[in-house]
């Protein structure tokens, strides 16, 4: 077994997916004007893919334990594949919409898949933390390159071209999955919960559309007070099941340790912030400061490279004295970018938004690493996937809202610059509650999965 080579297969699947969450962004203005939609049309352009990740993510880590976390890993390749090449081809909004839900469908089964297969390829924890830092390092690099490489594509090729990227790092993938990656199960430990998924699925998409909805209707609409309130009371159902189930789909009361549930609040805010903040800053760009594409693209250049500078250090500093203090450094640092957003115009110049970009770039870097790692080093290693599943779900399901609360947020400002400025000020204020929440733990190492282990489900 070549543990190299398995972690350069797996690190480059999840590459592909990570980088179509961002480089999508960049495209929307393009997909605007040819698809002839709205800012709602764009919202789902984007949260198609995220709804259907968030949502099932937490059912493709539980299906590698049982079924096989090679085999889910394969299919979760194959059908991003397929996703892509629908998207690529798309000549109208719905068709578009289709793909991206493929594209997260798929998503769902190989990034907990990726991450899963890792844990159970380094069994030493400290040779795991380091490799699940580069992985993770490499998921928030490829989140801030999305636009550099999506600026450069629309440029030259118009915005189909996104979705042709993904092919050819996806062949690869594919083979070098099948050839190097051992398979592995622990189908004792997995759990199937089709109550579960239905009431997740139905409360985040109900949630999801209420919210983007509210930015064209107000909160005075009554569809969109129904949606709003069905989606929260599907959730308060969803987690009563999961409680009373013997074996849930989501580890609810593994959130009952402080440490646990830290890492997951601290993920949806890093998701709910810079993640969704992407999609709005670069039509800032695009509409209210005239850029180009390839202008926008580029101007994340600084912001990619801080990540790229500093989620090594997040992840050596993780290992010589636990996560706190780069979560920390880096949800403090992500909130004072994204705050400094609002002084932005349609005629500040670049060399003075570049500060808080950079800000928001090393913010990401040392925040994702130490997230990450300590969720899933603080279950036991057949827990891998569920482990992995969770914070990837929080993550995720942050970013969801995000996107759509902070886009109907923009929708309702008298003009673009002002709702993004107020997208920005909400966007800042959830991660200084995720610095609030770090302090609040003061505890810092991970949890032991002894005592994890004993929590049902």
């Amino acid at each position: 077994m070549n543990k190299t080579l398995i972690l350069a297969t797996v690190s480059a699947a999840n590459f592909m997916a990570m980088l179509n969450i961002s480089i999508v962004n960049v495209a929307l203005p393009a997909m605007e004007t040819d698809l002839h939609t709205d800012l709602s049309g764009l919202q789902w352009v984007v949260n198609a893919f995220t709804i259907c990740l968030s949502a099932l993510t937490l059912t493709g880590g539980a299906l590698g334990d049982r079924f096989g976390r090679k085999r889910l890993f394969v299919i979760g390749i194959a059908g991003f594949l397929a996703g892509s090449v629908l998207c690529a081809l798309a000549s109208d909004l719905p068709t578009l919409i289709t793909g991206r839900f493929v594209q997260g469908v798929a998503a769902a089964m190989l990034i907990p898949g990726s991450l899963s297969i890792l844990a159970q390829t380094y069994t030493d924890p400290v040779e795991r933390a380091r490799k699940i830092g580069v992985w993770a390092s490499l998921s928030a690099i490829a989140m801030v390159i999305g636009p550099v490489a999506g600026g450069v594509l629309i440029e030259y090729y118009d915005w189909p071209a996104i979705f042709w990227v993904s092919v050819p790092i996806g062949v690869i993938a594919l083979i070098a999955a099948l050839f190097t990656v051992p398979e592995s199960a622990d189908p004792t430990h997995a759990s199937l919960d089709p109550l579960g998924q239905s009431l997740a699925v139905g409360a985040l998409g109900l949630l999801t559309y209420g919210l983007i909805r509210s930015g064209d209707t107000g909160w005075s609409d009554a569809v969109t007070l129904v949606g709003v309130g069905v989606g929260i009371a599907l959730f308060a159902a969803f987690v009563a099941v999961e409680l009373r189930q013997s074996r849930p789909m989501l580890p609810v009361r593994l959130f009952a340790d402080r440490n646990f549930a830290t890492m997951n609040l601290a993920s949806a805010a890093l998701g709910f912030g810079p993640y969704a903040i992407y999609t709005f800053l670069s039509l800032f760009m695009q509409q209210a400061q005239n850029l180009t594409a390839i202008e926008t693209g580029l101007a994340f250049v600084p912001m990619s490279l801080a990540t790229a500078a500093v989620a090594p250090i997040a992840g050596r500093w993780m290992g010589r004295s636990g996560p706190r203090a780069p979560m920390l450094t880096g949800y403090l640092t992500s909130a004072v970018g994204l705050i400094g957003l609002v002084s932005l115009t349609p005629d500040t110049s670049y060399w003075v938004a570049i500060g808080w970009f950079v800000l928001m770039g090393a913010g990401m870097g040392f925040s994702m690493t130490p997230t990450t790692t300590a969720a899933v080093t603080a279950v036991p290693r057949e827990r891998s996937g569920i482990a992995s599943a969770t914070i990837n779900t929080t993550r995720q399901t942050g970013m969801a809202l995000g996107v759509a609360l902070l886009g109907s947020v923009v929708a309702a400002g008298d003009d673009f610059t002002t709702g993004f400025h107020w997208a920005a000020l909400i966007a800042g204020a959830v991660s200084l509650l995720a610095v609030v929440a770090v302090l609040a733990n003061r505890a810092s190492k991970p949890s032991s999965p002894t005592i994890l282990a004993t929590q049902p489900g």
